[in-house]
């Protein structure tokens, strides 16, 4: 059903509370012949990561504690083990259904906010509560195609100068010429990826003291796509099971006034997000890409 069709856009909750199809979200989308096509697609065979590494945002934004990492001897030396202590929003990261909530204010409660299928901060609190959890899509894993607009050489080719680290927002009607450009087209149950440059330029031009006055600084900004309702419209029609930047968020931040959508609409809806992915390794494969429909 079509974005506008919907009787409710901000309400489109399947499945029965607790069960796999309400935690599924959007994913739902990945049918088997959605897969199976998808794997189609393999042509070279060449992989590519896109984590980005854990101890690159040296201070994280809102106060998030940074990665541990210790090695532990064992039997004098014989055998170490590797422990890990993170924040999984540190860095490369899926963001779950409960991460995020959106505003859905009553008379009586005009600050109350729920998060995907209705659930509120008391049900996530609850430790023995697994609504909308991870655990729906981790037991059969995320397997896609995946397709990557690259917003970083689409400026570069029409002259448009900006600073990731500032609130240059992508509108869609640029998105849609990014990806006509490259000749791509889309499926449904696709995956979007969307080069901005954020962990590029942390990188590349920022050093530690740098990336400290932006994690302090009480109005961080970061680029990132335009966060309004026909961006919305359009990843629902287009059929995204998930969206995926390599900014700390997909959308700009701060928002902006005149976007209007509000934060965790996305979420809300059931569409996955995932950020702060390292994607030039994936441009830099780009003559050996071919985009099939």
């Amino acid at each position: 059903m079509e974005y506008d069709s919907l009787p409710d856009p901000r309400r489109v909750w399947t499945g029965a509370p607790g069960s796999r199809e309400e935690g599924l979200g959007r994913l739902v989308l990945l049918t088997p012949d959605v897969v199976a096509r998808a794997a189609n697609c393999i042509k070279t065979g060449c992989r590519v990561g896109m984590n980005w590494d854990m101890n690159k945002l040296d201070v994280a934004n809102v106060n998030r504690a940074p990665t541990q990492h210790h090695i532990v001897s064992l039997f004098g030396g014989a055998a170490y083990d590797d422990v890990y202590i993170f924040n999984p929003q540190q860095s490369s990261q899926w963001d779950g259904l409960r991460h995020f909530s959106a505003a859905f204010p009553t008379p009586n409660e005009p600050e109350r906010r729920l998060f995907y299928g209705g659930v509120t901060s008391k049900e996530i609190e609850d430790r023995n509560n697994t609504r909308i959890g991870l655990q729906h899509w981790a037991r059969e894993g995320i397997c896609k195609r995946g397709v990557l607009l690259d917003y970083v050489r689409y400026a570069e080719r029409h002259s448009i100068k900006y600073s990731t680290l500032s609130d240059h927002a992508i509108p869609l009607h640029t998105l849609q010429d990014c990806a006509k450009e490259q000749g791509v087209t889309f499926r449904r149950g696709d995956l979007l990826f969307v080069r901005i440059g954020v962990t590029q330029e942390l990188d590349t031009k920022m050093i530690a003291s740098d990336k400290l006055a932006y994690a302090s600084s009480p109005n961080p900004q970061h680029a990132g796509i335009e966060g309004t309702e026909e961006m919305l419209r359009w990843i629902w029609d287009e059929g995204f099971a998930a969206v995926a930047g390599d900014a700390i968020s997909f959308e700009v931040y701060p928002p902006k006034e005149s976007h209007s959508r509000g934060e965790g609409e996305a979420e809300v809806s059931g569409v996955f997000l995932t950020n702060t992915f390292s994607l030039a390794g994936g441009c830099q494969l780009e003559s050996s890409l071919t985009w099939r429909s």
